[in-house]
């Protein structure tokens, strides 16, 4: 009980406190509610009331009995014909506008024309025999010498014309082939005497055949010519 008693004083302070708390929160609310920002020219004014009532002099609407006329009947109106509904027309698209334009035909192409290339034949061989020996000066010399010699040996002085004391030299030309044939012969000077020159051409077929030419000399026919000489010793 005696702390009951000393803690009462210290209640009440504490509910005035909370009551005092609560009053400033509500007036501080209050104060926040009721402020704005000052208007222009609203500062110092007094409010103007406008009467709206009319004025006394304005003349009042008065109605006035009119007396009613002969009635009238009303028209009906004519019934309009019906209207033709309008076909619907086909607007044809006009069609786009074809800027001018210049063609350009490209022009043909030429190719090159290709050349046949041409294929270098292979050259021929050519089988040829090997080329012949040429005989030398000497063998020609030789051979020349020999048939001088086969013709001396077949000279013949003839009787008649020995002793008659015909002496002279006969000139023949002969022809004789690689055989050493004889293939023509004539007489090329006289000697003066027929019988000298008669026995000059007897003398060349009596040689033949003459020695062959050398290997290696060219041709296949040569000629002669051959002084034969008939001496009396």
């Amino acid at each position: 009980m005696m702390a009951a008693r000393l803690n009462r004083p210290d209640l009440r302070i504490w509910i005035a406190a909370g009551v005092a708390a609560l009053a400033l929160h509500a007036a501080f609310a209050l104060k926040l509610v009721q402020w704005h920002d000052p208007v222009p020219g609203d500062g110092g004014t007094e409010s103007v009331l406008i009467d709206l009532a009319p004025p006394a002099d304005q003349p009042q609407e008065t109605t006035q009995d009119l007396t009613p006329g002969p009635l009238q009947q009303e028209s009906q109106p004519e019934p309009e014909p019906p209207k033709a509904e309008p076909q619907p027309v086909e607007k044809s698209e006009p069609l786009p506008a074809i800027p001018n334009a210049e063609a350009v035909v490209p022009k043909p192409v030429e190719k090159p024309v290709e050349k046949p290339k041409v294929q270098p034949k292979p050259a021929a061989r050519v089988t040829t025999a090997p080329p012949r020996p040429h005989p030398s000066a000497a063998q020609v010399s030789n051979w020349h010498r020999q048939i001088a010699i086969q013709l001396e040996r077949h000279k013949s002085y003839p009787a008649a014309a020995q002793a008659r004391g015909d002496t002279g030299a006969a000139t023949v030309a002969f022809t004789i082939g690689r055989d050493g044939r004889v293939r023509s012969d004539r007489l090329v000077q006289s000697s003066h005497s027929a019988a000298l020159d008669e026995a000059a051409l007897a003398t060349v077929h009596r040689a033949a055949p003459f020695p062959p030419p050398p290997a290696g000399m060219l041709g296949e026919q040569f000629d002669f010519t051959v002084p034969i000489r008939f001496n009396i010793r």
